[in-house]
């Protein structure tokens, strides 16, 4: 069996013991992480930081993990349709009352997230101009020239204004998904405040 389904097997039927929240450890790394984006920025007169390179990736690992442990920890999962580390985020956060906004903001920063570990620097026409991108551009995130390569897409990305936002809109949903279940929303909301408080560093 490969490691991968070894992986999943273990998401499907997590066998019973202690569990840790690694969500919080991949929020501490996001933590230390924007404060150098931070400082990168302060130093750049367009606040460009490469560092968005490493922090975006590590906060939506956090949030795929914060929702493996919203679906498993003090529950079984019972009655979920799509798990966490199986199943895509943007399907997983279907099950979730998010507002239209919110998850639209979120799966756009999965695709950024995708630019970014799966590399592409090619040229491309306009109709391979990503979605995405115009997203954040619509919110008012991300400015600058027409990328005409996956190369051009790397460049413009690198801004910490992109992470700042990314932050807040996880930690956003991170509410949502805590909110959904009153008997355990006290506990998850306290994780949720592990990345609250990177914007406050």
């Amino acid at each position: 069996m490969s490691e991968r389904k070894q992986r999943e097997a273990r998401l499907r039927k997590p066998k019973q013991g202690s569990w840790g929240t690694a969500s919080a450890t991949y929020f501490h790394s996001v933590h230390s992480v924007f404060r150098e984006s931070a400082k990168a920025a302060a130093a750049s007169a367009k606040g460009s930081s490469q560092w968005v390179y490493v922090g975006l990736p590590v906060l939506m690992a956090g949030l795929e993990a914060f929702l493996i442990e919203h679906q498993r920890m003090l529950n079984g999962g019972s009655g979920t349709k799509k798990l966490a580390g199986v199943d895509g985020v943007r399907e997983v956060l279907n099950q979730y009352q998010l507002p239209d906004a919110l998850r639209l903001d979120i799966e756009a920063l999965v695709e950024v997230r995708n630019q970014i570990v799966h590399p592409a620097q090619v040229p491309f026409g306009r109709p391979e101009w990503p979605k995405s991108l115009q997203r954040l551009r619509d919110r008012k995130v991300l400015d600058g020239p027409t990328p005409q390569s996956g190369t051009d897409v790397l460049a413009l990305l690198a801004s910490h204004r992109l992470l700042e936002w990314a932050v807040e809109r996880c930690a956003k949903a991170l509410d949502a998904v805590a909110d959904s279940d009153p008997e355990r929303e006290w506990m998850f909301h306290e994780s949720a405040r592990n990345l609250w408080r990177v914007l406050k560093s």
